[in-house]
């Protein structure tokens, strides 16, 4: 069996190398012609971290990412309302991390690379469409900044991890439309700042519709703290 990613994104990445795994050949298709390190802290539960862990990343996420201790919410003024363990702290077999978005797909992206080569990442492939028959998939490509058609690939199956604005969706659900907005607006950002509190708590401050989160999430340059406000 041999199986077409599309998008290599955190979830396509993590496909790829479950797959290899499972012995399955595998070749990731990424619409960008260039893969960098973007976006902002993001929360791995402990049954994700398990997953990775069970791929073999274990110990570099462990060098990278902050092992989050205790989850804590807190009013306006700053006064703790309630607050839990998290994590092996909270009695998993498995930790909790906090870790900035592109660090974790930097991660992600050289295991594939050297689990399955780098010939198998094609990047600047924007799926245009994709064609099912009775014995596999045909998906077909363009270059986004000229619209010039690429050579389709041919596989057992297909996998979409192409984001929120997937094409693959698109194709399966044709009448669905966009995502629809709920009104929110949130800000996000990163700040180097001392460890708060024991240096390993996520943060929440304020009440539902107007709050702040704050959590340390890398140990690879100063103390990076992710800052998201939301009204």
């Amino acid at each position: 069996m041999n199986v077409t990613v599309i998008g290599a994104g955190i979830g396509g990445l993590t496909a790829a190398l479950s797959l290899h795994a499972a012995g399955i050949d595998v070749r990731v298709y990424e619409s960008v012609a260039e893969m960098k390190a973007l976006g902002f802290g993001i929360n791995l539960q402990p049954n994700a971290a398990r997953e990775l862990i069970e791929l073999g990343l274990g110990e570099t996420l462990a060098e990278t990412a902050i092992e989050t201790a205790e989850l804590g919410y807190y009013n306006k003024l700053g006064q703790l309302i309630w607050s839990e363990p998290r994590g092996c702290a909270a009695g998993y077999t498995w930790p909790q991390y906090a870790i900035e978005r592109g660090d974790l797909q930097m991660i992600l992206l050289d295991a594939v690379k050297g689990r399955i080569g780098s010939h198998n990442i094609l990047t600047g492939h924007h799926l245009l469409s994709f064609e099912l028959d009775s014995s596999g998939v045909t998906a077909h490509f363009i270059e986004r900044t000229s619209g010039r058609r690429l050579a389709p690939a041919r596989s057992d199956v297909l996998v979409g991890c192409d984001g929120i604005h997937s094409a693959v969706r698109a194709q399966l659900y044709p009448g669905e439309g966009a995502p629809v907005g709920s009104g929110r607006r949130q800000w996000r950002g990163v700040v180097e700042a001392e460890p708060f509190l024991d240096g390993r708590t996520h943060a929440t401050m304020g009440y539902r519709d107007r709050r702040a989160v704050v959590y340390p999430m890398s140990k690879t340059s100063g103390s990076p703290h992710c800052a998201s406000l939301r009204v």
